[in-house]
């Protein structure tokens, strides 16, 4: 939805989109960076949970944002927790399986990721009916309450 909030809500050209676009990926960047450097194992689980919840969050902001160098500081921490968040599930994945199951449940983990269309689909619908700004925001918004209705299982 970057290009299309950019462009109607923002009222950006293609070069603003351009940069708008790339500070997603500045911010994996950086996120992978401080990862690599910082992370330790027994802060794992909550990197993961703090990735997804700091994505879900900084998504709703920059959908909400009113100008671009919110939008921007928004969508490079979204990167951040981005990266984060996919260093994690694979890292946890592993780490948590036996080693004579990790191919399998890391196949687990490749089904798992291949269902993301269909939250796309689900965006693209909410988009057609209130807009991808309101769209992109109602999906952050969907995701906390995931989180929040899931608490009880975290271990």
């Amino acid at each position: 939805m970057v290009p299309v909030i950019g462009h109607d809500h923002l009222r950006l050209g293609p070069e603003g989109v351009g940069f708008l676009a790339s500070t997603d990926g500045v911010g994996a960047l950086c996120g992978a960076i401080a990862v690599a450097l910082f992370a330790k194992a027994k802060h794992y689980q909550w990197l993961y949970v703090g990735s997804v919840t700091g994505y879900l969050i900084t998504l709703t902001g920059f959908a909400l944002a009113p100008d671009l160098p919110l939008a921007a500081s928004a969508f490079v921490l979204t990167g951040v927790a981005s990266a984060a968040f996919s260093i994690m599930q694979a890292t946890i994945v592993y780490r948590s399986a036996p080693p004579e199951l990790r191919s399998r449940m890391l196949g687990v983990l490749s089904v798992c990721i291949g269902v993301g269309p269909i939250g796309f689909i689900h965006l693209g619908w909410l988009a057609d009916l209130i807009g991808a700004q309101s769209a992109t925001a109602v999906m952050g918004i969907e995701g906390l309450v995931a989180m929040l209705l899931t608490r009880r299982f975290w271990r």
